[in-house]
């Protein structure tokens, strides 16, 4: 069986498991092709395959806004296969349920949603003490890791037996995804609030290269200028080498707010530019 998935990562937990996936999957004697949806949704919609699947971050109840806008655009389904898998740091709401009714729409058959607990990536500030959860320490991070392989592994079987499942599809779960989407609006406040330390910057250009929406521009000087289109992938404030993407000032203490630098060193950022 012929097998594509369309994939958005952030700081590389859902590349992660996508690349866990196509191995599982690919044991079983499938062929697996995953595409990056920024880079790759164009060649993702033209290649034929007998299963479809998207793997996403969950973000307020959705997935990111490349997938959303990608979703929207998506030509009629015919009765296509599809299954849905995201993952989050704790709450999915009804994310996969959400994402389902709008291609049963279109004509998809989507049969399988269901989503992963993966590390968090980041915390915001000003948030109280112990509100959230945190980024993890290497050893938390791996026992989160490891639980969600074996998850993984389930779900791949599941999806290859073509059961159906529908994660979300519960009154609250719809209740609690209706309310994250309505209320989302309070993170984009923080899109407003990136910027580098000077002190800090070695110029290397690596948050400009990989930002998605293209928010960040470099001046003749190498210092950093961010426009309105950030996505908050966090990306950048992650993944610079030196930690000197800030969002608020508060964030230059980099012990107190950690850098969550992925799920692996061998999950690289992807680079747009």
């Amino acid at each position: 069986m012929r097998i594509n998935i369309a994939y958005f990562t952030s700081t590389g937990n859902t590349l992660w498991l996508c690349l866990k996936a196509k191995e599982t999957m690919e044991k079983q004697g499938h062929t697996v092709k995953l595409y990056e949806i920024i880079k790759d949704g164009e060649a993702f919609t033209k290649d034929e395959c007998d299963l479809t699947g998207f793997f996403y971050p969950v973000w307020g109840s959705n997935p990111p806004d490349p997938m959303k806008e990608y979703r929207e655009n998506m030509p009629p389904g015919n009765g296509k296969k599809v299954f849905l898998v995201g993952d989050c740091c704790a709450l999915n709401g009804d994310t996969g349920y959400y994402f389902k009714q709008i291609l049963d729409k279109k004509g998809y058959d989507v049969f399988f949603t269901d989503h992963l607990i993966m590390p968090t990536n980041f915390n915001l500030p000003y948030e109280p003490e112990n509100y959230w959860k945190r980024v993890p320490l290497e050893t938390e991070r791996d026992k989160i890791l490891s639980d969600a392989e074996k998850k993984l592994q389930e779900i791949c079987a599941s999806i290859l037996k073509g059961e159906r499942k529908f994660d979300g599809k519960g009154l609250i779960d719809r209740m609690a995804g209706a309310l994250q989407r309505k209320t989302y609006w309070i993170a984009d406040g923080y899109k407003s609030h990136f910027s580098v330390s000077k002190e800090r910057c070695v110029k290397c250009g690596l948050c400009v290269r990989m930002c998605p929406s293209g928010n960040i521009s470099e001046t003749e000087d190498g210092d950093k200028v961010f426009g309105d289109k950030c996505m908050l992938c966090v990306k950048c404030y992650n993944l610079c080498p030196v930690n000197a993407v800030l969002i608020c000032e508060v964030s230059i203490d980099d012990k107190k707010y950690r850098r969550y630098k992925g799920p692996a060193k061998d999950i690289k950022p992807v680079e747009y530019r």
